[in-house]
């Protein structure tokens, strides 16, 4: 749900989508459709197995909680040497 309701997405489409869709090539709400399509196949293609690995590691984490513990640790550590780096590059500037 998050996904579609983020204006963003659609903002990008409405910037976009125009560039592709010529008169020229035929009925334009023909165009639209085999365009929507092919995203529609395409956020599926990627973005299922993505949501499927991430749920399988959910439930892998879970049942490792010194797994999981460490791996926010990690993420932690890359925030901060990156807060550190951007800091780091700023003052220098």
């Amino acid at each position: 749900m998050t996904c579609l309701l983020n204006p963003k997405a659609y903002l990008f489409m409405f910037a976009i989508f125009p560039q592709f869709v010529s008169p020229d090539y035929g009925p334009v709400w023909l165009q639209c459709v085999a365009m929507g399509a092919i995203i529609a196949v395409t956020q599926v293609g990627v973005y299922g197995p993505l949501a499927w690995g991430a749920a399988g590691s959910r439930r892998w984490l879970a049942a490792r909680p010194a797994a999981a513990l460490g791996l926010m640790r990690g993420a932690g550590m890359v925030l901060v040497v990156a807060a550190a780096w951007t800091g780091f590059a700023g003052w220098r500037g």
